[in-house]
């Protein structure tokens, strides 16, 4: 019985505590459109590029536009505040140098948003161009194997979702929007739209061609893949080229001195202790 009642009160005391988180999160949504209007630029070319960006990083919550300048604002505004609360501490500082320190706490909020969100980019799309190559290879055997594009892109998807989530995360993301009634090649269009590399965008395009043709898929994923394996193979080439013009810098600022150091080092001893006799 006392089991019971602690059962029923913790289960109360939950759901009080999700009301409260949902409430919460209602209140900070109305509030964040009420101000959207004076934290959101009226450009619509730096909207969609700003969406883009938040996308190509994997936000994709309707909610992630207004989010992401809501911290801009809210650094911009809450550093340069920080700054100005702890002044009572920094008694030495001048006007002028009180000036610049928030001026500087501005443009560090302003940039620090940016800056994760690049990070996070690069992060997320150097995963994608890690996984292509794994998955592309699968999607040639299946579709050789007499599977169809669907079923095709729903096997990779099983076999990489724990080598390659994100990946996986996208290709299911395909078949839900293609189950769900949006049509297979604009499906695909928004898988490229989502990774934004150049390598998904020709492997869509090249797909989205052979459907509307009614070509061999199969055929086509083949060509391409040895395609793509001859340009992976130029482009680790072309690095190893780079790579001794690279290794210079260091070589003469690192390397040489201390080389230097060790084979003319005790020569020169010598050679004081011989002049300063």
């Amino acid at each position: 019985m006392f089991q019971t009642r602690c059962a029923g009160g913790y289960i109360k005391t939950l759901g009080r505590t999700s009301t409260t988180s949902e409430v919460f999160s209602n209140q900070l949504d109305r509030l964040l459109d009420a101000a959207k209007p004076y934290i959101t630029p009226q450009n619509t070319k730096e909207l969609t590029k700003a969406q883009e960006r938040l996308l190509h990083a994997g936000f994709r919550s309707p909610n992630s536009l207004k989010n992401y300048y809501a911290i801009k604002t809210l650094l911009l505004l809450g550093l340069p505040a920080v700054l100005l609360a702890i002044l009572p501490w920094l008694p030495n500082l001048s006007a002028e140098q009180v000036a610049y320190s928030a001026l500087f706490a501005s443009s560090l909020g302003i940039v620090l948003p940016s800056y994760y969100l690049d990070k996070k980019i690069a992060e997320r799309q150097q995963l994608l161009i890690h996984a292509f190559p794994d998955a592309l290879d699968l999607l040639v055997v299946c579709t050789e194997a007499g599977l169809g594009l669907g079923a095709a892109l729903q096997r990779v998807a099983q076999e990489l979702i724990a080598i390659h989530p994100v990946l996986a995360l996208e290709l299911n993301l395909v078949n839900a929007e293609t189950r769900a009634g949006v049509d297979r090649v604009q499906a695909l269009y928004g898988l490229a739209k989502r990774t934004g590399l150049q390598e998904v965008r020709s492997l869509v395009g090249l797909l989205a061609q052979s459907i509307t043709l009614g070509t061999s898929i199969a055929e086509a994923l083949r060509i391409y893949s040895e395609d793509f394996r001859d340009k992976r193979m130029q482009h680790a080439e072309e690095k190893a080229a780079k790579l001794a013009t690279k290794m210079i810098f260091p070589m003469v600022f690192c390397f040489f001195p201390g080389f230097f150091c060790i084979a003319l080092g005790p020569a020169v001893i010598k050679l004081m202790l011989i002049f300063n006799r």
